[in-house]
């Protein structure tokens, strides 16, 4: 089964994960193959990981020494986000990805 790798993010409104609109991603089978890219909205990556579980889509660290961290679906009460949680933290990783 190919994993989500999330390559790149748009914001829109705000610096927070809250404002993520876009994410651009790289669908990558284990042998590390890109299969096939595309972007998705926040509606769209949010639906995906409830669908496909909490281990379907993955950011890179910005230090490529240290392990990426797994998307999770998020909700604040008035809608629903992603955000990286790496080693039962939340993280900053989809933050440092390069703008679009």
């Amino acid at each position: 089964m190919a994993t989500i790798k999330c390559t790149a993010r748009r914001m829109a409104g705000g610096p927070s994960h809250e404002h993520i609109s876009h994410l651009w991603w790289d669908s990558v089978e284990d042998s590390g193959k890109v299969i096939q890219s595309g972007y998705s909205t926040r509606e769209q990556m949010v639906a995906y990981i409830e669908k496909n579980g909490t281990t379907s889509v993955w950011c890179p660290d910005r230090n490529p020494q240290i392990k990426g961290a797994w998307v999770h679906a998020q909700n604040n009460g008035r809608i629903k986000y992603v955000q990286t949680v790496a080693d039962n933290r939340k993280s900053d990783n989809l933050l440092s990805l390069p703008e679009r």
